[in-house]
């Protein structure tokens, strides 16, 4: 509902407002029952954090009482007599206080420490769990959403947990066993003054909830925009390189502040202003309340039907009453905050994964490097198809080539190789078997690829040369590195093999980071190679270099040769000619150039120069 727009009570709520309230009634069921799924989990420390509320509850409740009693007995002296000892009364009730604050600050301490643990365990928990299974999803997802937006969903749900977890639920907890207590003692004291406190806190609870029931579009509506910002500025940021060149940082800087200053903060600000009229109306309620309970106090003590020390002790309860309370209301943001964050990132935790372990099939299948492509056919939308009836077969040790213009379908069937995707009809065999029967981390454990952007971490080079296969030992990284001509350059670095090679290998050369993939593939030693453009980008000089160690490389392998550049494709035995998703030549080089108005040869003419 709009912020001016009056309320018509007569009028049955609209269907599309009770589908929302629907909608947020099940995200709050589903966000308790992840909130429930963790306590259950840390079954043993939720068990020891309630036990050691109880103990706190109980002498934070206690506490007020014998306060009041102390002052009373100050004011009308008594004995009591403790283990035969005669003592007075306001120093037993002084003594016992002193003890019972004691054993309830050590409590508090304990707890403090272990909610903290705990809450933290639970968002390391999360949020390890969640990226974990980013990376468990198809490539079609990673390839239509913003990683950097969905990451920080996550990011941000863990969190929320946390503080929903630590702050809320276990700190909380012993203070509403608490207003039990202190209700309970309260009503023992005085009936009349404890429904002054019952009225408060359901008037406060009744306008706590009518308050928050409209943020909950407005929050949701906020965090869209801004996932959003954060999705564009891990955008910027990974493309630091090209916005320098394009000399745009100034534009882009405008632009992530208009998102930010524009729709952000002005939600921010709708939402900021309901939850300042709600501690308005908070504040005014206690005031009411206490008030209420000062001037009947005054009339009861006057009469002698209340002493000084049971106002005091009821003030306390008063307090400890109305605390909790409070703490919800200022909090209630976080919750209805953590439980959208938990709704959107809920939402892409249940994505399945890949289908890595068909069922029934062994997880490790030794591969032959024998592929058959039986008329496969491949969209993303029907009407665009991308690959349509390939149909072609290589035997084992054989080296292919695909060619093609840019954009025809020759990375797509590379991915249906390696299984990222699977085809729409027709199928995918390899050894004989359709692909989608094959345990994926043994395929893709037994394919080895080149690329022709190569991706290194920012870590050391031994790392990125042993990534994949981390088993291998110092010797055979520095075997294949000699292998990939890789190794002298790598000795000659400050740190040799600890070198790091900076964010996406940036601090490395183009020919340097391929020599590093070129012993990355070497080591795995796959069945299967794919060379993707790999000397696309290299001068003259360190084409020369790669060429020898991919050659050495590609002996014995099913090798796919992706290339622009013909001149790499010309001892392959099979070249695959590819226009517009369809394969329409096949043969070797020279029998490629023998087709009068071939593909093939129009495209080797082109690069030759014999045509403008």
């Amino acid at each position: 509902m709009a912020e001016n727009e009056p309320e018509d009570k007569d009028e049955a709520p609209a269907p599309e407002e009770e589908k929302k309230d629907e909608v947020t009634r099940r995200n709050l069921k589903e966000s308790f029952v992840i909130l429930l799924s963790y306590l259950k989990k840390y079954k043993r420390e939720t068990l020891m954090l309630s036990g050691l509320g109880v103990v706190s509850a109980i002498g934070n409740g206690a506490i007020p009482y014998i306060t009041g009693k102390f002052f009373d007995a100050i004011i009308s002296p008594g004995e009591v007599s403790v283990f035969g000892v005669l003592l007075q009364l306001y120093v037993f009730l002084l003594i016992l206080w002193a003890v019972i604050q004691i054993i309830t600050y050590l409590v508090d301490w304990q707890i403090n420490i272990k909610s903290e643990n705990f809450s933290n365990a639970v968002w390391v928990d999360y949020w390890s769990k969640g990226i974990a299974h980013l990376l468990m999803l198809p490539m079609s997802f990673h390839k239509e959403k913003k990683i950097g937006e969905i990451g920080e969903k996550i990011n941000r749900a863990a969190f929320s947990l946390e503080t929903i977890v630590g702050r809320i639920v276990i700190d909380l907890a012993p203070q509403f066993l608490s207003i039990i207590i202190a209700l309970g003692i309260g009503f023992y004291i005085n009936a009349w003054l404890s429904l002054v406190l019952v009225v408060g806190i359901l008037t406060y609870s009744f306008i706590l909830f009518r308050s928050v029931k409209p943020i909950a579009d407005i929050q949701r509506e906020y965090q869209t925009h801004l996932f959003k910002a954060f999705g564009d500025s891990y955008d910027l940021v990974g493309n630091a390189h090209a916005i320098k060149q394009a000399t745009a940082e100034v534009y882009e800087g405008e632009r992530l502040g208009g998102i930010l200053k524009g729709p952000v903060l002005s939600l921010w600000s709708k939402m900021n202003k309901i939850w300042s009229n709600l501690t308005l109306a908070q504040r005014i309620i206690i005031l009411a309340a206490q008030l209420t309970i000062f001037v009947v106090s005054v009339a009861l003590i006057t009469r002698g039907q209340m002493t000084i020390g049971e106002l005091l002790a009821f003030n306390a309860y008063a307090t400890m009453v109305f605390g909790p309370f409070v703490v919800v209301g200022r909090n209630w943001q976080t919750i209805q905050n953590g439980v959208i964050q938990l709704e959107e990132s809920e939402a892409v935790l249940q994505v399945p994964p890949e289908p890595y372990h068909p069922s029934g099939q062994p997880e490790k299948t030794p591969l032959f490097g024998n592929i058959v492509f039986d008329h496969v056919s491949f969209f993303y939308d029907e009407k665009k198809p991308v690959l349509q009836d390939i149909n072609f077969e290589v035997k084992a040790g054989e080296v292919v080539a695909l060619v093609g213009e840019s954009g025809v379908g020759k990375s797509t069937l590379i991915e249906l190789l390696s299984g990222y995707h699977f085809p729409k009809t027709g199928k995918v065999l390899i050894d004989g078997k359709p692909i989608e029967t094959i345990d994926l981390i043994s395929l893709r454990s037994q394919i080895g690829v080149v690329p022709q952007e190569v991706v290194l971490f920012n870590d050391t080079i031994l790392h990125n040369v042993r990534y994949g296969t981390f088993s291998a030992t110092d010797e055979e990284v520095r075997d294949v590195a000699r292998k990939a001509h890789a190794f002298d350059f790598i000795e000659k670095f400050p740190n040799k093999w600890k070198q790091l090679v900076g964010e996406r290998g940036v601090k490395l050369s183009v020919g340097q980071k391929q020599r590093i993939a070129i012993a990355r593939a070497i080591l795995r030693n796959p069945k299967i190679l794919i060379l993707d453009e790999p000397t696309s980008a290299l001068d003259a000089g360190s084409e020369k270099i790669i060429t020898e160690s991919l050659e050495n490389l590609m002996r014995g392998k099913t090798t796919f040769i992706i290339a622009h550049r013909l001149s790499t494709v010309r001892k392959a035995n099979k070249i695959l000619v590819f226009k517009e998703g369809k394969i329409i030549e096949t043969g070797t080089h020279q029998e490629l150039l023998k087709i009068e108005g071939g593909e093939y040869r129009r495209l080797y003419e082109l690069q030759i120069g014999l045509h403008d």
